[in-house]
């Protein structure tokens, strides 16, 4: 198998399992009808790419365990997350999960996994609009009015390029900042419901510093868009609910978080990359500093407490 199949594969298999074993919880304790069929929606596509991967790997000789079992859903019934919650939670899935596997998929030289891979972007793609028209049925998509003007004409203008500094931030500049200020809004609610439920000490911290992390990441963008005269709606925190146990294990609320901290960097570099205004470039590669700092205290927690689930490597020896 070539190494872009078998890595994209991998990982595809493996994320899939561990979002199997957590919608295991929101299905039992969703309520809203529409929510239910969306989460049906929604686990008939991961358990099918879950399989469809395993099995592709198996016919290519390499038979992969999944990482996470029954045994890392503790109490099903355990009501985390409100409804509304929920869904802002797959909304985040499922639009990274089409970034993802769109990046992917280009990558792809095998036709087969090619196919598969394209089955599975276009039931996707459904799900995506199935939850946008849930967020507008319910009233929860969030205003993001923007008055705009013709950008500057610097065509006498002496120092041209110093012009392009002075200025308010672009449509462009602005729309390519929301996946990164989604992601640390919903980021802010997983921290503090898993914090809530923690057992392990190492972890609980793990999970109070990423609501830290993620409130002052919200805060900066907030600010950011506020400045530009671009409303912001936070607080999705408010909708994590108390419960007696644990539903999930922190095996796999510790790997959760940090199969979305990546996503938080992607997102942040694509808005890095969209900008040409140096002063806006500076504060966001420190919020990506911030990340990469983070996710690798994550990474220690995970190698430290066995939880780490590390894709197969090259049997060439190489030197340390």
């Amino acid at each position: 198998m070539n190494l872009n199949e078998l890595g994209f594969l991998w990982f595809l298999h493996s994320s899939s399992n561990m979002v199997n074993i957590f919608l295991g919880n929101l299905m039992e304790t969703a309520e809203d009808t529409d929510l239910k069929d969306v989460l049906t929606e929604i686990k008939t596509l991961s358990s099918f790419q879950e399989q469809e991967a395993l099995q592709f790997l198996a016919d290519n000789g390499l038979n992969v365990t999944p990482f996470f079992s029954a045994n890392d859903l503790h109490s099903p019934s355990e009501k985390l997350f409100s409804d509304q919650l929920m869904i802002e939670i797959l909304k985040h899935i499922t639009s990274n999960g089409l970034g993802v596997l769109s990046f992917q998929y280009t990558d792809l030289t095998i036709p087969k996994v090619k196919n598969f891979f394209k089955e599975i972007l276009n039931k996707l793609i459904q799900i995506d609009i199935s939850i946008l028209n849930l967020l507008e049925h319910k009233g929860l998509l969030q205003n993001r009015s923007f008055s705009y003007t013709n950008a500057e004409d610097r065509e006498n203008k002496l120092f041209k390029v110093a012009s392009t500094q002075q200025r308010p931030l672009n449509a462009v500049e602005l729309a390519s900042m929301f996946g990164s200020f989604q992601c640390n809004n919903v980021g802010v609610a997983l921290c503090t419901a898993f914090s809530d439920v923690a057992k392990d000490e190492d972890t609980k911290s793990f999970l109070q510093d990423g609501i830290k992390l993620s409130y002052h990441q919200v805060d900066v963008l907030s600010e950011i868009y506020r400045e530009n005269g671009v409303p912001t709606t936070t607080g999705l925190e408010a909708h994590v609910q108390k419960v007696n146990k644990s539903p999930f294990s922190d095996k796999l609320m510790a790997n959760l978080i940090m199969f979305l901290n990546p996503i938080a960097i992607g997102n942040l570099q694509t808005a890095v990359v969209s900008s040409y205004k140096k002063s806006h470039v500076k504060a966001l590669k420190e919020l990506i500093d911030q990340v990469e700092g983070y996710s690798e205290k994550g990474f220690k927690l995970l190698v430290r407490k066995d939880w780490f689930n590390e894709p197969p490597v090259t049997n060439r020896s190489i030197d340390s």
